[in-house]
């Protein structure tokens, strides 16, 4: 009863994973691509926020499910199929460190515009293009994940 129960929150804990995050590279990009400082300053740090819940919570639902059907299922963990997944967990998790660092410096430079009553500095729309970019790798990762997934050999 174990395995399917671990199975189920394993699946779950995927889908608001990935869910969540396609969920918030959508709204992120109307928000901190519409370049309205007000707009930034306000919805930008509950957007950080409620990514980062979701996204911890999920994350470590999914190495705690996935270990633990590993061990049960006898799959080596670091090979074959596993591996990878594992590997492209690591590319997805770094490109999200470095996402959710980018958002909250693009909040601070809103932020620091309406003090200043300035508009945002060139190193926004950097931050947001270097955001925009980070989007590639971490949803062909994911996607990588689901289909090693889905089509795992033994």
């Amino acid at each position: 009863m174990i395995y399917p129960t671990l199975k189920l929150i394993h699946v779950l804990s995927s889908t608001i994973l990935f869910g969540g995050g396609i969920f918030a590279a959508l709204l992120g990009t109307i928000v901190f691509g519409s370049r309205k400082m007000k707009v930034i300053a306000e919805v930008g740090p509950h957007i950080v926020k409620v990514e980062s819940y979701l996204t911890i919570l999920s994350a470590l639902a999914q190495i705690i499910t996935g270990l633990w059907l590993a061990s049960i299922a006898g799959f080596p963990v670091l090979t074959g199929w596993l591996g990878w997944a594992s590997l492209l967990f690591c590319i997805a998790a770094a490109c999200w460190i470095l996402g959710v660092w980018l958002q909250h410096r693009m909040v601070e430079l809103s932020k620091t515009a309406i003090e200043t009553n300035s508009e945002l500095p060139a190193e926004y729309n950097e931050r947001f293009k270097n955001w925009t970019f980070l989007g590639l790798p971490s949803t062909t990762a994911m996607l990588g994940i689901f289909y090693l997934m889905v089509f795992k050999s033994a």
